[in-house]
C-alpha cells in the first residue's frame, strides 16, 4: 500500500466545525506578531482563545459551507485537512446607482510560520477576491487592507497587487501635552452647527484629495445643498449636546475667526483577543487650499488628540494621511507622532 502523506500544494475553502481551535491558534500568532511590531497588545489568556475557538465553531455551523454570512467572509488555507492560514473580509456597500461604492475590508490574513512561501497568502485573497465578485456579480469593488509599518508584508501586497493610498501616524497618550494648541495665528476649537457650510465644502476637498490619490474607498464630492447642510449642522450639534460621547468634529480657524481646516475624533475600545484598550482616531483631514497645512495641522492635531486622551485614549492615531513627502505627512510626523499603517488597496 502506498504511504499516505500531507499534500504540499494549500487550498482556501471556508472553515468547518472543529477547526475552531485550530484557526484560534493562527489568530493568537497573528496578535503575538502584531505586539512584536508596536501594535497593540493581545490577552494570554487561554480562556479567551477557548471562547473564541467556540464562536469561530458556532459561526462555521452558521455558515454551513459558504463564504459570505451576512456581510463577513471567513476563509482558511489548508495543507491537506489542516488549517495553516486564514483571512477575513467585511463587505460595505453605500450609495446608490451610478455612485455606489462596494469595498471589502480585509483582515486578520495569517499564514503559518510553518507553512509560509508555499503561495497560501495569495492564494486566500484570490479566493476572497472571487467571492467578493460572485457576491456583487461582477460591480466594481475595491479591496482594501491596513498594514503596520514594521509588518514584513508590505513587499508581498505589492506583488500581489495591492497599492498604497492612506498612511497612519501615532503617539503615546503621555506625549499629547507636549503638543502646541496654537500655530502662526491659527487656534483649533470644537465645531459650531454655524460651521456647516464650511464643514461641507471641506468635506468636498478631502473627497477630491482621495480620489486624486486613488482611494476609491469613499464617495466622490457631494453635492452642497439645504439637505446636506442640515445634515452637517445636526451631527456637530448632537456632537456639542454631548461632551463626553466618542464622536467628534474639530476646526482651525484663522485670526479672522474663518474656518480654514478640520478633523473628526474618534475614540472605541479594542475587543478580544486584543486586551480592552481604548484609542483614538483622528483624521478626515481637511485643509483650505489657500491656507498653509503645516501651520493649519498643528493645532488640529494637538486638540484632536487632547480630546481623545480625555476620553480615555491610551493611544492616538492620525488617519488618513497623504504620502510621505507631503505637507500633511510630514507636518504629522514634525509634531512628534511616528509612522504607524497605511492602507493598501486592489481592485476586485
Amino acid at each position: 500500500m502506498a504511504a499516505l502523506t500531507r499534500s504540499t500544494r494549500a487550498g482556501a475553502r471556508p472553515p468547518v466545525v472543529g477547526e475552531g481551535i485550530a484557526i484560534a491558534s493562527l489568530w493568537r500568532e497573528l496578535w503575538d506578531a502584531h505586539e512584536s511590531w508596536g501594535g497593540y497588545p493581545g490577552t494570554r489568556d487561554p480562556a479567551v482563545y477557548a471562547q473564541l475557538a467556540r464562536r469561530l465553531d458556532d459561526e462555521a455551523r452558521a455558515r454551513a459551507g459558504r463564504v459570505i454570512l451576512g456581510g463577513h467572509l471567513h476563509l482558511v488555507a489548508s495543507l491537506g485537512y489542516e488549517p495553516c492560514g486564514q483571512v477575513e473580509g467585511w463587505l460595505e456597500q453605500t450609495g446608490a446607482g451610478v455612485g455606489e461604492l462596494r469595498t471589502c475590508e480585509v483582515r486578520s490574513l495569517i499564514v503559518a510560520a510553518t507553512a509560509r512561501r508555499l503561495g497560501a497568502g495569495r492564494l486566500l485573497l484570490d479566493a476572497l477576491q472571487e467571492a467578493v465578485r460572485s457576491h456583487f456579480r461582477g460591480a466594481p469593488c475595491v479591496m482594501a487592507a491596513e498594514v503596520l509599518e514594521p509588518n514584513p508584508a508590505h513587499d508581498f501586497y505589492a506583488r500581489v497587487g495591492f497599492a498604497p493610498v492612506a498612511w497612519s501616524a501615532h503617539v503615546g497618550a503621555a506625549e499629547v501635552a507636549a503638543m502646541p494648541p496654537q500655530m502662526r495665528g491659527f487656534t483649533a476649537r470644537p465645531a459650531i452647527p454655524d460651521d456647516a457650510l464650511a464643514l461641507a465644502h471641506l468635506e468636498a476637498i478631502l473627497a477630491t484629495r482621495r480620489r486624486a490619490a486613488g482611494d476609491l474607498r469613499f464617495a466622490p464630492a457631494p453635492r452642497i445643498d439645504v439637505v446636506l447642510l442640515g445634515t452637517v449642522a445636526a451631527r456637530v450639534a448632537e456632537e456639542a449636546s454631548s461632551p463626553s460621547a466618542d464622536h467628534a468634529t474639530v476646526v482651525v480657524t484663522d485670526r479672522a475667526g474663518v474656518v480654514r481646516g478640520a478633523a473628526s475624533v474618534h475614540v472605541q475600545t479594542l475587543e478580544p483577543p486584543f486586551l480592552p484598550v481604548r484609542r483614538g482616531l483622528v483624521g478626515r483631514f481637511a485643509f483650505d487650499p489657500a491656507g498653509s497645512v503645516p501651520a493649519l495641522v498643528g493645532p488640529l492635531l494637538a486638540l484632536g488628540a487632547r480630546i481623545a486622551v480625555e476620553r480615555g485614549a491610551a493611544r492616538v492615531e492620525f488617519l488618513d494621511l497623504t504620502g510621505p513627502g507631503t505637507d500633511l505627512h510630514d507636518a504629522v510626523l514634525g509634531a512628534g507622532a511616528r509612522p504607524w499603517s497605511r492602507v493598501v488597496t486592489r481592485p476586485a
